[in-house]
């Protein structure tokens, strides 16, 4: 595929999603960290997220410095990416997860996981993926409402 402007400008897009649900939910490496640091350790959603996100800027970096010695990189891709991201983490996701309840902050994390889980499961369908996010929705409706 050829990088013409107006791709390069759909991956600034589209990093300004990355960047929404990665400030929002703190993704990455978090989808592991940020259960076991607010369900074992007892952080708040907020300061896991942010935890996970401090730790996600040198293993980022890393992996993508091993990823580029294999010949797996298109940087000007990942330039673009992050021209979106950066902005829109900082200045839309972070702010806006803070600003949320906690209980509404983990509810939606909650959901997103779910729905992540549901669309890369190798034999999901719309019908599957439907019934999956409607009991996910109904467990944390009620996980919220006999929540103290």
């Amino acid at each position: 595929m050829k990088l013409t402007p107006l791709v390069f400008f759909l991956y600034v897009v589209l990093g300004v999603f990355v960047g929404l649900f990665s400030g929002l939910f703190g993704v990455g490496g978090g989808i592991i960290m940020v259960p076991v640091l607010v369900l074992l350790s007892g952080f708040t959603q907020q300061t896991a997220q942010g935890i996970s996100l401090a730790v996600m800027v040198p293993t980022a970096l890393a992996n993508a410095f091993r990823y580029a010695k294999g010949d797996n990189m298109n940087l000007w891709i990942a330039l673009a990416i992050a021209i979106g991201a950066v902005p829109a983490g900082y200045f839309y996701g972070a702010d806006i997860a803070q600003r949320l309840p906690e209980k509404t902050l983990r509810a939606m994390f909650a959901l997103f996981m779910v729905a992540v889980a549901a669309r890369i499961m190798p034999s999901a369908t719309p019908k599957s993926m439907g019934a999956l996010l409607g009991v996910a929705v109904i467990g944390v409706g009620v996980r919220m409402a006999f929540a103290k």
